[in-house]
């Protein structure tokens, strides 16, 4: 699993777009699920969200969504996220994860 760390601002609308590859060429997810969650700790802890995820199949892409009302109720600090992919004969592997920062805002 590849590490990359994300952040963002309390109530705004977040969005990442991961485009997986191997060996240069976008991995086909065609039958494929995403699950990404954000929690207190590697080792679980509370789960702060999961976000919403949109595959683009034949690209490889996975969009990642989390809306402006579900990042309201986030307090700032330090999280974990992760994704994982399943295959519709049920191998599941995780090609990224690490810390999600959430920061404070001032404008609400």
């Amino acid at each position: 699993m590849e590490t990359f760390d994300f952040s963002m601002h309390r109530c705004e609308t977040f969005h990442k777009a991961l485009k997986l590859k191997k060996n240069g060429e976008p991995v086909d997810l065609t039958g494929y699920t995403a699950k990404c969650q954000v929690r207190e700790n590697p080792d679980g802890g509370n789960l702060l969200c999961e976000m919403e995820t949109i595959i683009t199949p034949e690209i490889g892409l996975v969009d990642l969504f989390i809306s402006n009302a579900v990042s309201s109720g986030f307090e700032s600090g330090v999280y974990t996220w992760d994704i994982r992919i399943t295959s519709d004969d049920d191998v599941a592997k995780y090609y990224l994860g690490g810390w999600f920062r959430v920061l404070p805002s001032t404008t609400e």
